[in-house]
C-alpha cells in the first residue's frame, strides 16, 4: 500500500543566483524514513510540482553519514509533477528556492511537495 506526505515550500529565495545560501529560514527540511529497506518501507519518490511561473530548487540529500552534493532542480509550470526516485539510505532532504538570476522576483508562487512510499 502506498503512503504520502504532501506539503509547501516556503516563500523566500534560500540560495542566490550562485547558489550561495541567503538564509536558511527560507529552507525547508524533511526528515524521512529511509527508503528502499525491504520489509520495512518500500520505494521512495520526491515530487515537486509549480503554477504560475518555472522555479528553480535546490535538493541536497543527507545519507545518514553525510550531504550529499546538492542539485538544482527546474520546476516547469507548465509541465506535470517533476518527481525522482530516492536512493537507498536518505534520511534528511533539504530544500530551499534559488533565483535563476538578479531580477528573479518570483518568490511567492506556490510550490508543492509530495513524497511517495510505495
Amino acid at each position: 500500500m502506498a503512503n504520502f506526505q504532501l506539503g509547501e515550500i516556503p516563500e523566500g529565495f534560500a540560495y542566490n543566483e550562485n547558489g550561495g545560501i541567503i538564509h536558511y529560514r527560507y529552507a525547508l527540511l524533511l526528515a524521512i524514513p529511509q527508503p528502499n529497506q525491504t520489509g520495512v518501507w518500500g520505494d521512495a519518490y520526491l515530487s515537486f510540482g509549480s503554477s504560475w511561473v518555472d522555479v528553480r530548487l535546490k535538493v541536497t540529500m543527507h545519507n545518514g553519514t553525510t550531504w550529499l552534493p546538492a542539485t538544482d532542480w527546474d520546476i516547469n509550470q507548465a509541465d506535470g509533477r517533476h518527481a525522482k526516485k530516492l536512493p537507498k539510505g536518505i534520511q534528511k532532504i533539504a530544500v530551499g528556492r534559488v533565483k535563476k538570476n538578479g531580477a528573479d522576483v518570483a518568490d511567492n508562487n506556490p510550490v508543492g511537495w509530495l513524497l511517495e512510499y510505495i
